[in-house]
């Protein structure tokens, strides 16, 4: 179990920004007695009580582009626990928050930079997320 530690997400632009803080933190093995969610075999993400649903679907997208890497890390299993995800009204969009556990986990465990970024279009006036080698995290593309 590791100490529960704070990132703080942060991306400014001429217009504007995004912003959010996660304080998360790490535990070896799940536990069984403990709300989570299955994200890819024995990772498990454990969201903070009260949780907007779209958040916690970017919380768990965020996970997952370090998937394999923590499971192949941790083969017994590993347990994110998030305790707290606070932002700005004013400089947020749910996104962010995959964005905010990203960087959290690539400190936490030393992981590599899987891509995901977000920049701002000032041709559309709108913020322009990219999830690395992933497509679209939510397209339906059957």
């Amino acid at each position: 179990m590791t100490a529960i530690r704070t990132f703080k997400f942060r991306k400014r632009f001429p217009s504007g920004g995004l912003a959010a803080d996660l304080s998360a933190e790490s535990i070896a093995t799940g536990r069984p007695d403990q709300q989570h969610i299955q994200i890819y075999r024995k990772i498990y993400l454990s969201p903070p009580e009260g949780i907007n649903w779209k958040d916690l679907a970017w919380l768990c997208v965020g996970v997952s582009l370090h998937s394999e890497k923590l499971s192949s890390r941790f083969p017994e299993g590993v347990e994110i626990a998030v305790h707290r995800l606070t932002f700005p009204l004013s400089d947020y969009r749910a996104e962010v928050a995959a964005l905010a556990i990203d960087g959290w986990l690539r400190e936490e465990f030393n992981l590599p930079d899987t891509g995901a970024r977000v920049d701002y279009s000032p041709e559309t006036g709108s913020h322009v997320f990219h999830w690395g080698g992933m497509q679209d995290p939510f397209a339906d593309n059957f």
